[in-house]
């Protein structure tokens, strides 16, 4: 009699249980794959920018006090020698809307000479450099609104600026972003807008943000105080800092999104703990008799404990496959919008989730089955018998 053998007796002994314990098994499984996937793919995004060097300066008050366009020169005088700063691109908020919709853009007019080099990350061919320095309209496109909004390479699009003075502007797509950390924004050259913003009678060429592009973490880091320290006790102090701690912000502003996806994956953690717990309870009492009987014909306490034990984790595991690789499929078919959640474009199950989803059924097996395993193994055979018959 092989353990396989007793084990798929075990799980037909009571098809409808084992069927409702899976599937309550399987749906608390599929919400923590997809929560425990958006943290994990929070924190690569954030690893990823991380590597890319960038200090961000706005004013210290609040983002949308602009601060003079010729900071940038000034940040730049404080490394002469280009040993710390690789570029400087003066950013300013459009906010622009495609019109007829109400859904705005995360669009941002840069610096044209330095932007290619500050989001290096975009990936910029050289053809893309040259068109977009040739073209005061060009714009370059994150693939989350080329998607919802049909756009490809070469189509010309219009915004609508939801902050004063709000322009109406044309834009030449010379490049879509396939990079998922700018999935969802929309670049364009600042000196398009400052010229079109004088057309409309608006004389302003400030920015609401530098960004600087550094050499080194080392760099960074000096740089952020520096920075700070010029502008100190001036009408335009600034408050630096890494792209990390600036995209942070926004997020919070949110809500604490990742945290309350942790919170909700540790308490999916514990219901399939006490789904899987009380399923092997009930399970070890209906069997006590036949457990004895096991042990009665020769089977050492041991093999005892396996079969319980190996009973839990089969079940843990099917009821986990049950929910994890429907949620997978599902999001891949019918992948959800993240438009306005960071720089995410879409929530997707990564394969570190389901990974990590499988540890977790398996120790979750394991823990439930440990203690009905245990009085398995101490059971009496003499004293199980003369208590069921």
């Amino acid at each position: 009699m092989t353990l396989t053998y007793v084990l798929m007796q075990n799980l037909r002994r009571n098809t409808l249980r084992v069927v409702l314990t899976a599937v309550a098994f399987a749906l608390p499984m599929a919400v923590f794959v997809a929560a425990i996937s958006f943290v994990v793919a929070l924190a690569q995004i954030s690893a990823d920018m991380e590597k890319e060097l960038r200090l961000g300066v706005h004013h210290k008050t609040t983002l949308t006090n602009p601060l003079p366009a010729g900071m940038r020169s000034k940040i730049e005088a404080l490394d002469p020698d280009r040993r710390r700063i690789a570029a400087v691109c003066g950013m300013r908020w459009f906010g622009g809307r495609v019109p007829d919709t109400q859904n705005t853009l995360t669009s941002i007019a840069g610096d044209p000479d330095t932007f290619p080099l500050v989001y290096s990350d975009v990936g910029m061919t050289a053809q893309d450099i040259e068109a977009w320095q040739r073209d005061r309209r060009a714009c370059v496109v994150g693939r989350n609104p080329v998607d919802t909004y049909g756009w490809k390479q070469g189509d010309r699009v219009t915004l609508v600026s939801t902050v004063p003075p709000y322009l109406q502007l044309e834009f030449n797509i010379v490049k879509i972003v396939e990079n998922r950390e700018r999935a969802n924004f929309f670049w364009f050259r600042r000196d398009y807008l400052v010229e079109s913003m004088k057309d409309a009678g608006v004389d302003d060429a400030r920015c609401n943000i530098f960004w600087i592009k550094c050499k080194s973490a080392e760099g960074l880091r000096t740089l952020q105080q520096d920075i700070d320290a010029l502008f100190a006790n001036s009408p335009d102090e600034t408050k630096s800092e890494d792209e990390n701690a600036f995209v942070a912000n926004f997020t919070q502003a949110m809500g604490n999104i990742p945290g309350l996806m942790q919170t909700m994956a540790m308490v999916v953690v514990v219901i399939v703990a006490l789904v899987a717990g009380n399923a092997m309870m009930m399970s070890f009492r209906e069997r006590t008799r036949e457990l004895a009987v096991f042990k009665a014909i020769g089977f050492q306490s041991g093999r005892v404990f396996l079969i319980v034990l190996s009973e839990s984790i089969m079940l843990a595991m099917g009821g986990a496959l049950l929910g994890v690789v429907p949620a997978a499929v599902l999001l891949w078919l019918l992948p959800i919008r993240l438009t306005g959640i960071g720089p995410m474009i879409a929530l997707e199950v990564t394969r570190l989730g389901v990974i990590g989803s499988m540890a977790i059924a398996l120790c979750v097996g394991v823990v439930a089955g440990l203690w009905p395993a245990f009085q398995a193994m101490r059971l009496q055979t003499t004293d199980a018998l003369r208590k069921v018959a």
